[in-house]
């Protein structure tokens, strides 16, 4: 190259969906995660600069957030996955502040978050991103999550009553899935192969439109787990917003079984989390 002239400097198209993963001792499973991601021919990662985007394919970039993890989940991530933008805490600052942390870098025109116990059927990205791109009085969308065996998995829910949670303590909410009354929470009953319109989605699996994310305002740091979804989507809705379930985008949730070392520490931040949930929006 001559002398005093400069190669062009090309601007990277901003990725159709940012990924973002929160992640806490989960390594098997976020290398699972991260694999399901990468692997699907209908992606392209921003990490690749060679690849151009087809028709019918979208560009998405992937977040993963370690919360401090001892089991080396930090170092598969950077020695597996160097697509990953990988940020990396000196302590575990909850799904919160890490969610915030992630998308206070994230560009993509559309924020996925997704738990590092899940993994995506094929297409999953591709039809998150065209059901929000084909219907635009939806601000956020839910996949559908389904269990290890095929089953599916409560993720879309109506806002909780305090009804509702003495249902789930006495288990009526389970022993009767599919009834409006003992299972209102999870919309008992409800056809699970028809889009409809939701009141929350479980942040497993949860996509949102960026400048909806930007009006609504980030993940209420004061839950330090639990619950921070349900007040985003109660602010959002108190908003206009509209959400939605689709069953096109199809997630795989291990859900209890891969949390099972943390749960004990941690449950009783649910019941205090709920507390506060109902004292913000519906104590005097």
């Amino acid at each position: 190259m001559a002398s005093g002239v400069s190669a062009p400097v090309v601007e990277e198209t901003r990725p159709d969906i940012s990924v973002i993963v929160v992640n806490w001792n989960t390594h098997d499973y976020l290398a699972l995660c991260l694999a399901s991601i990468v692997s699907d021919r209908g992606v392209v990662l921003t990490g690749d600069s060679s690849a151009a985007v087809q028709p019918g394919e979208i560009r998405a970039e992937v977040i993963v957030v370690d919360n401090a993890s001892d089991d080396g989940s930090a170092a598969m991530v950077a020695a597996n996955f160097p697509q990953v933008h990988l940020l990396v805490n000196g302590r575990n600052l909850g799904f919160a502040a890490a969610n915030n942390q992630a998308i206070a870098q994230a560009r993509g025109r559309v924020l996925f978050l997704l738990n590092p116990d899940a993994y995506l059927r094929p297409g999953a990205l591709q039809s998150l991103v065209n059901f929000l791109d084909m219907n635009p009085q939806a601000a956020a969308v839910g996949p559908n999550v389904l269990n290890p065996d095929g089953s599916w998995q409560a993720a879309v829910f109506r806002f909780p009553s305090l009804w509702d949670l003495a249902c789930e303590a006495v288990f009526l909410s389970v022993l009767l899935p599919h009834s409006r009354l003992f299972a209102r929470k999870e919309i008992g009953g409800f056809q699970r192969n028809h889009v409809r319109e939701v009141d929350w989605i479980q942040g497993c699996a949860l996509a949102i439109r960026r400048e909806v994310w930007d009006a609504v305002g980030p993940f209420d740091e004061g839950y330090w787990m639990y619950v921070e979804e349900l007040d985003w989507c109660r602010r959002a809705s108190q908003q206009g917003y509209r959400l939605y379930f689709t069953p096109a985008a199809q997630v795989v949730h291990y859900g209890k079984r891969a949390t099972a070392k943390a749960r004990s520490s941690v449950l009783p931040l649910g019941f205090r989390s709920h507390f506060r949930y109902f004292r913000k929006f519906d104590g005097p």
